[in-house]
This record gives C-alpha cells, structure tokens and sequence, in this order.
C-alpha cells in the first residue's frame, strides 16, 4: 500500500492562503472561489497577511522583487514550500514566451510590456520554492509553462457552488438602471466598444476601479453584465466576473471574444465584427432574465462535471503535508 494510500482521507492539512503582495480589495473574488471550493472539500482554510508554519501557505502571483525576496527568505529560513495561484494569461509556444495572449515585449495599454517582463522574472525568482502552480477553474491555461519552469506542475481547483443561492427569477427586479454595466479596467479598445454598444443600449461604466460592494450593486442595477477583452484578439473571458454576476442574479455577455474554455459556455458571446452584433446584443437584453436561468443552470452543471472529471487535488496537499511534517497538525 503507497504511503498516500495509508494517510486518513479524511483527516486534511491546514491551507493558509499567504495575502502579502496585494490589496484584498484587488483580489476578494479569487479568495471567495478559493476558500468555497476548499471549504466544500473538507479543508479548513485561513487567509492572513503573514504565513503560517503550521500549514500548508498559497500565495498568489504578481511579484515584485521586494515580494518575490519576502518569499524566498521565508522559505529559505524554515525550509517550507508555497503553492503559487496563477492569475494571468502565460503560455509557452513555439519556444516564444506568450503574456495574455501575445508575445512578450508587444506594447499594449492593458499592462506595460516591462511590467510583464517583471512579473514573469520575479515568479522565475521564486520557482526553487514553488511546491506547485494552481489555476482556479480552467482558465488561465497556462500551455506547456513546464518548458519555463521545469519540475513545477499545475493543478486546478474545482469550480465551487455559489455561495448564497441566486434569486429565482420572479425575484429578480424586472427594471433595471441600465441595460448593460460594465466595471473592468479602461482600454482604448474597451472605450470602442462601448461606445459602439451605447448607440443602441443603455450602459453603465463607472471607468474606474471599484469595490466589490459597488460592483455588485451596479450588477443588480443593469439587465446583463458586459465582458469586453482588453484588447482586440484577446479571446478569453472573465472566469471571475462571470461568477460575481451570477451571485447578483445576471447573466454575463462578452463581446469579441472566443473562449472556447469549459467557463466560457456559462456566458454567452457575440463577435463585434459580424453584421448585426448590436441588434443580437439588444435582443438578449430582451430576454435577459431566461439568458441568466440559462446561464445559471450551464454553471451548476459545470460545477458537477467538472467535479466529476477533474476531482479535487487531494494527492497534492497530502504529499505535500507529509513532506512538511503537518500530520500531526491536520484537521480530522
């Protein structure tokens, strides 16, 4: 019997999520998805500024080099290993470095080309200590980055249920503020087209940074939630704000896109360039509380599916807690 095979599967090590490197307000959504689909798995979960010596730490991307040097002397000095969420879009093709989608060093006013670079040789900085990557859900794909950082692999973590139970329908507010809302960060494309969109609907953009308690309340306010790609060519949709607008009772339509990831069949997409977009947008708007039914229900079924197909990587933070000498501090 493997010693895996022999260790309790129902006894499971504390998993403390390590939030030194970025505000909380930045990131609330990725928590949320992380502490739901570890809770639903029987792991107790902690979140704090510092990490912890008796768990297993995650972080997540997006070093600096003073961060990316907190991390390593933290492992250097006790010896422990940290699990790395991976947030952007980085994949490996043809032996070229891809960022969101387009090579590395291409100009854009999404995130300049430097700050790309920077992120990408902070995180190479701290692979000795990284025991894994982790995706949430399926996105980003992270395509053969085992030829950028050798050894290390990459799990995903399950879709979890939604954390309160969307409003059926009939309890939906029928008249909203806006047909459209939109909160993501300004681009000159996303300026486009919105402009584009405003001809014919009514959309609310705040074209600022805002709180989750803002955004969600300007979800209710609007019929449908807008996913607009940073720029164009940029396919995949937003995995977070697909779910923040499923929890505000709405349904997500992204426009140029052309996600074909597992997340993406829980919004519906509609490509700017063919004649007639505005008219088939304006149409889903329409029928907009059918479209959220439709794409709640595409959702639950992504939560089971997923479930069932990928499962949870228990032999990860089994292996892992052993390694680190946790047994004794599991949770049974």
């Amino acid at each position: 019997m493997s010693q895996l095979a022999q260790v309790n599967s129902s006894v499971r090590p504390v998993i403390h999520l390590w939030i030194f490197n970025h505000p909380f307000y930045g990131i609330s959504d990725q928590v949320e998805f992380f502490k739901l689909s570890f809770v639903e798995h029987g792991y107790p979960v902690s979140v704090g500024r510092q990490p912890r010596l008796g768990a297993l730490n995650v972080v997540i991307e997006n070093f600096s080099e003073l961060s990316s040097e907190i991390l390593c002397n933290f492992c250097r000095s006790t010896g422990k290993r940290v699990a790395v969420i991976m947030t952007e879009h980085l994949d490996f093709i043809g032996d070229r470095i891809f960022i969101h989608g387009e090579p590395l060093w291409q100009e854009n006013d999404y995130m300049p080309s430097a700050t790309q670079a920077s992120r990408i040789k902070n995180l190479m900085d701290c692979a000795p200590y990284i025991r894994s990557f982790i995706v949430l859900g399926d996105l980003p794909e992270l395509k053969d980055i085992g030829s950028i950082f050798s050894g290390i692999g990459v799990r995903q973590i399950p879709f979890p249920s939604l954390e309160s139970r969307p409003k059926k329908v009939e309890e939906i507010p029928v008249d909203g503020h806006s047909d459209l809302v939109f909160t993501g960060y300004m681009t000159s494309y996303r300026r486009e087209l919105l402009s584009e969109i405003a001809k014919k609907l009514c959309v609310a953009c705040p074209e600022k940074f805002v709180s989750r308690k803002v955004r969600d309340s300007m979800n209710r306010n609007a019929k449908i939630v807008l996913n607009l790609p940073q720029r164009q060519g940029w396919r995949w949709v937003s995995l977070m704000r697909i779910i923040a607008a499923l929890r505000c009772g709405r349904a997500t339509i992204s426009i140029s896109t052309r996600d074909t990831s597992l997340v993406a069949a829980c919004a519906t997409q509609i490509d700017a360039g063919r004649l007639g977009w505005l008219d088939a947008l304006q149409e889903h708007v329409a029928r907009w509380e059918s479209l959220y039914e439709q794409s709640l229900a595409d959702y639950m079924r992504l939560v089971e599916s997923f479930g069932t197909k990928v499962g949870f990587p228990d032999d990860l933070f089994d292996y892992w807690s052993i390694v680190e000498g946790l047994r004794d501090n599991a949770v049974p």
